[in-house]
This record gives C-alpha cells, structure tokens and sequence, in this order.
C-alpha cells in the first residue's frame, strides 16, 4: 500500500506543478499531515507522511515547466528541408507521421506528414519539400510545429546498427505475413504483430478509426498483455524451473517492446509487467495498482516530457479504469466482464481522446468487446505463418488460414461498426483543466457506486492489461 502511495505522491506532485496550484498545496499538506498525525500517532506514520512528502516533492520539482518553442523565422518561410528521421513511421489514412530532426534551415524538431505511400524508416537520411506549420504535436511534444511534405526523397541511413536490425526484421515479418494472408486482413495481422500497418488501405484504416480500433495496429499496451498471456500459458504447462518462466516471459515483453518501436504506452506495459514479474519472483502477490503507479511515476521521473504525450496518457487513464473495474466484475457472469471492460476503458480515454483529437466514439465499446477475443488468436496466427514460412511457402499458406479468419472477422466488425454514422465523430476540444475536473468526477463517481456495487469475488487466473 505505501509503495502505491508513494507513486500516486510523485504523480500528485506533477499534476499540481502543471496545474500551477503546487504553492497552494503546502499548507493543504501541512494541515493534512497533522491531522493524520494527530487521529495515528507514532514514529511509523510520522515516517510514511515524510516519505510521502518526499514523493511529491520530487514529482514536483521533476515537473518543471517545458517552454514552449518558438519556430524559428527561417523554418516558417523555408519550403526546402533536410533532417533525419527519428521514430517508427505511421501511417494514418492521408499521410504517414515522422519526427525529423532538421539539420536545414535550422536545427529544430519537427513532425513530418509524409505522403501516405512514401516508405522511410527510422535513421533514414531525407530532402523534404513542402510548408511548415507551426502547431504543436500530441505525440512529440518537444517539436516546434508540422511540416506538410509534398515530395520526399531519401539520401541514405544513419540509424545504428540494432535500429537497422529491428526495420529489417519489421519489414521480413511483414512481406511473409502479407505473402500468406490475403487481404485486407493480411496488413492487419502485420500491424497486430509489429505496428507497420502500411499495407491496410485508407478504406480499411478509416473503417478502423471510426470503429475505436486504431489501438490495434498502433500496438499498446493491450498488445503487450496479449503476448504476456500466450508466453505464460505455454511456459505455465512445461516444467521448467520457476527462474526460467520469469525470464522467458520477460525476454518476450521487452523483445516485443523493442520489435514495435518502444512506444510510450507499450513502454509502461512492459515495465507494469516487469514490476508484476518481480514480484511473483520474491513471492508476494502480484499489485496491479503499485505496479501500474510505479511505471506511470519511473516513466514521469526519467522523462518529463512523456506526461505530455497522448499515447502515454491514453493507455494510463484506460490500464487504470481496467485496474479498478476487473476486480468489480471477477467471478460474476462473464457478460458483464466482456461489457463493463471495454465501457470502462472507453470511458476513461474519452476525456483525453476529446482533448487531444476532438474525437469521441459511441460504439467502440461494443466493438472492442466483440474482437477482444479474436486478438490473441490474431497474434498467434501470425507468429505461426512466420514460423511456418521458414519451412515451406505452402505450410505458411495453411497457417496463414488460422490468421486469416480472425482477422478477417475483426476487419468484418470494423467496417460494420464504421457504417453506422453517428456512432463516431468529432466534438468541441476539452481544455486541460476540464479534463482534470472530469476525471475528479468520475473518481468520486467511482467511489460513491462503490458502496452499492456488490464485489463478485476475487479473480481467479485473471490477467489485467499490461500485467501479464
């Protein structure tokens, strides 16, 4: 309990220095920490009320201002550039998202939206033609604004040798995945496997967009739970020494990290699950709420700038609403788990999603619930066509049909979902302090449905996401 308590004080400590109230809150502190002292005393809460203390205190000081940077006069003007290319390319339907590091006209990070076609990969060397706009971006918030490519040309690679290793093995999973598995599901089952979802087509991903189903391929944290689960069951039937299991399992989280890019939300799952693992190592239960604290507050602690990152946001809020409605919903009827699951996580994302995007989707929920369980079997159909393609093409063939079916299936619901036209849309932006008054609301809502919401029961084998 103290060690989630002092993960929440680290991140209380960054919300109140962002939301510039952090002054006020000393005497709040003050007159907190004597109250507790006064209804418990004794040297163990004196020294819990320091510790926690402490938490907020470096979360606050950890959480000094970003300031926003200006774009320099020659990148406004300028319609010729030249950088490197930073991340994982993705492609959404109109254009493909880079971050460029600009070495001409300046030194300056940017967000490059590429022509959707256009194939680059991370350390590529590029000459871009097009006009910046100096916006600011939801997913690189150290970037002085958006260029908007109209032609690229790719002059080499700088990428060092383990970036050069992971883009040929995301490019040799996908060519044999989309060799076997027809489309439009061969794409998808590539984008489940290693996030490159350049082959589904702007029909397809747009089905997928207004489904709520871009999580999918833009591989979060529930991918990482996916892989967790499947290692787990089948290291959990052989006999190999307890050591080994946990290392296997955390081999496959973080290979899996690493395949797809280290994506902040895939980051904070694969240390959920470290943090899980290790506790099932030195034998005590597994926490789902401290570890799902811990990996929010080290990601906060290293790099500051992540908090400001809708990725990392959205699959925080959405572990965190799972994390509290699983243990509500365990060992009661599996319909209510199946629907009060993704509703959860829906619910918990919409504040950000209307944020950040302007967006809101009324039947994702529904959706997400029926292709959860296709998922999994998406991830191991997949895994198996790559395998079986080091055998024999015709063996890959046969595999690629226990791909395809989900897949296909998934594709099928999507579409379904996108047909229904006032399911999805775009709304009036939440600022950022509405966005923290709604989520204050729904916590007290939490709260208040707790004391009347019978608890069916622990959870037996249930497995939340990002915690293996």
């Amino acid at each position: 309990m103290l060690g989630a308590l002092l993960a929440a004080s680290v991140l209380g400590g960054v919300l109140l220095r962002d939301m510039g109230t952090g002054w006020l809150a000393l005497p709040v502190a003050a007159c907190v920490s004597l109250t507790v002292l006064a209804l418990r005393p004794g040297r163990a809460t004196a020294v819990a009320l320091a510790l926690v203390l402490c938490a907020a205190g470096i979360g606050f000081w950890r959480a000094a201002p970003i300031p926003r940077l200006a774009a320099p006069e020659p990148l406004v003007t300028a319609r010729e550039f030249s950088g490197t290319v930073q991340d994982i390319p993705r492609r959404y339907p109109g254009h493909t998202r880079v971050t460029v590091a600009l070495d001409t006209p300046v030194s300056a990070l940017v967000v490059a939206q590429l022509p959707r076609d256009q194939r680059v990969a991370q350390g590529d060397v590029v000459a871009l033609t097009g006009r910046f706009l100096p916006r600011p971006s939801h997913t690189q918030p150290g970037a002085v604004g958006t260029v908007v490519v109209k032609r690229a040309r790719v002059l080499g690679n700088e990428a060092p040798a383990w970036q050069r290793l992971r883009t040929r093995l995301v490019r040799g999973i996908v060519a044999r995945i989309e060799r076997a598995v027809p489309r439009p599901a061969g794409p998808f089952v590539a984008g489940v496997l290693t996030g490159d979802d350049g082959g589904m087509t702007e029909t397809t991903v747009r089905a997928f967009r207004a489904a709520g189903f871009s999580h999918l391929t833009a591989v979060s944290g529930w991918n990482v739970t996916v892989v967790g689960a499947v290692v787990a069951v089948l290291t959990g039937r052989g006999r190999l020494p307890r050591r080994w299991v946990l290392l296997v399992n955390l081999g496959a989280v973080w290979a899996f990290a690493y395949l797809v890019g280290m994506e902040p939300s895939v980051t904070r799952a694969a240390l959920m699950a470290t943090l899980a693992l290790l506790a099932l190592w030195r034998g005590r239960p597994r926490d789902v709420v401290t570890a799902l604290a811990w990996s929010a507050a080290l990601m906060v602690l290293i790099q500051p700038a992540i908090r400001f990152h809708a990725g990392f946001q959205l699959s925080v809020a959405s572990t965190a609403a799972l994390v509290a409605i699983m243990p509500r919903v365990a060992g009661g009827p599996r319909w209510l788990a199946l629907i009060a699951t993704p509703l959860a996580a829906q619910l918990a994302a919409t504040p950000l999603l209307l944020h950040h995007f302007g967006q809101y989707s009324l039947v994702a929920p529904v959706g997400n619930a029926l292709v959860a369980p296709l998922i999994p079997a998406v991830m191991v159909g997949g895994v198996a066509v790559v395998l079986a393609s080091l055998v024999h093409p015709v063996l890959a063939d046969a595999a690629g049909i226990l791909a395809w079916i989900p897949a296909q299936a998934t594709v099928a619901v999507a579409e379904w979902c996108a047909r229904i036209e006032w399911s999805s849309g775009l709304a009036p932006s939440l600022d950022r302090s509405a966005v923290v008054v709604v989520y204050l609301l729904l916590a007290v809502a939490y709260v208040l449905a707790s004391w009347r919401w019978p608890r069916w029961g622990p959870a037996r084998g249930a497995s939340l996401p990002g915690t293996v």
